[in-house]
């Protein structure tokens, strides 16, 4: 049987349609063949992301966004469609997927796996999360710089609105004459030390002698720095003797005498003892004062009667004489007899 003409003509553009749909769709990274796991996830904003945009895990593509379209309730969020090819990957319920940019033009979908036990199935719809575009991330560090960019530059306006204000003629003569008196204390210092170095130069035999002095003076020690060492170990010796308790054995039988003494000093300021009696007691001088003037008539009386005492042939003189110290003695008795009651 002959198929006509207009059979064969619709069939033959029948098939051009379905070989140009699944063409089409073979284009877009869709097999029609395939089983098609179908996803679905909201977001607020889906910049960058077309009909056509890549799904990636780790870098490999693993599936393609199917379609876009807003969430009728209102809300005014957007649902992406994804087809997931990969059969290899687990898709657990809690995972995401980020909406990233792949460059610095083009934007794309982000598989991040979950840790639940339970898988997702095919229709689900999954968590959504946005990472800032590049564009968006520079825009995020320049703005602050920019901000303080045009603080700065307002800055730097009124220090030079400053300035144009300060320096005015006046200003002008003021920093004029700061110069000038800078000028004179360089010329100053530069004065003082061309003295100085004249000084130097004046004084450098002296300066040189000194050094001389200094260098013979470190040899002595140099030299005697053995006798210095044994200086040193006596003092050392000696402080460590006096350390452990020599001096303060020394000042503690110090204090015993001065305490011993202080005590006769007292006894005898109160007449105690033999010192004590001599001190407080003046019977001994007054005996010794009578002793010393009878002496004192003896040897007198002896001067001038010796043969009272002495006879040559053994006859005593029975007449003595009387020295004129005799008659005032005997006189001063006499009156003495007479004061007395």
């Amino acid at each position: 049987m002959k198929i006509k003409r207009e059979y064969s003509i619709a069939g033959l553009v029948l098939g051009g349609i379905v070989l140009l749909i699944f063409g089409v769709n073979y284009l877009k990274g869709l097999d029609l063949l395939e089983k098609r796991n179908v996803y679905h996830v909201v977001y607020r904003d889906v910049s960058g992301v077309t009909g056509a945009s890549p799904v990636f895990y780790n870098g490999l593509k693993v599936g393609q966004v199917i379609k876009t379209e807003m969430l009728a309730n209102g809300s005014g969020l957007i649902a992406i469609s994804f087809q997931l090819n990969e059969r290899n990957l687990p898709l657990p319920r809690d995972s995401k997927v980020e909406i990233y940019s792949v460059d610095l033009f083009s934007r794309a979908l982000r598989v991040v796996i979950g840790d639940s036990a339970v898988m997702a199935t095919p229709g689900d719809t999954l968590t959504g999360d946005t990472q800032l575009s590049l564009t968006d991330a520079v825009g995020q560090q320049i703005d602050p710089l920019k901000a303080k960019a045009e603080s700065m530059l307002a800055n730097i306006d009124s220090v030079l609105t400053s300035l144009q204000q300060l320096l005015n003629p006046e200003a002008i003569g003021d920093i004029d004459s700061t110069f000038s008196s800078v000028s004179d204390a360089l010329k100053t210092l530069s004065n003082t030390a061309r003295r100085l170095d004249q000084l130097v130069m004046v004084e450098s035999a002296t300066l040189s002698a000194t050094l001389r002095n200094m260098e013979k003076v470190s040899g002595t020690l140099a030299e005697n720095s053995d006798e210095l060492d044994r200086t040193f170990n006596n003092l050392d010796t000696l402080s460590a003797e006096l350390a452990h308790g020599r001096l303060k054995k020394v000042l503690d039988e110090l204090a015993a005498t001065s305490a011993e003494l202080r005590k006769i000093t007292v006894g005898i300021n109160n007449g105690e003892g033999t010192m004590g009696k001599l001190m407080k007691n003046d019977s001994l001088y007054t005996n010794l004062n009578d002793a010393s003037r009878e002496l004192d008539l003896l040897l007198e009386d002896l001067r001038l009667n010796p043969n009272r005492y002495f006879s040559v042939f053994g006859k005593k003189d029975r007449l003595p004489k009387l020295s004129d110290s005799d008659v005032q003695r005997i006189k001063d008795a006499v009156q003495e007899d007479g004061k007395k009651p």
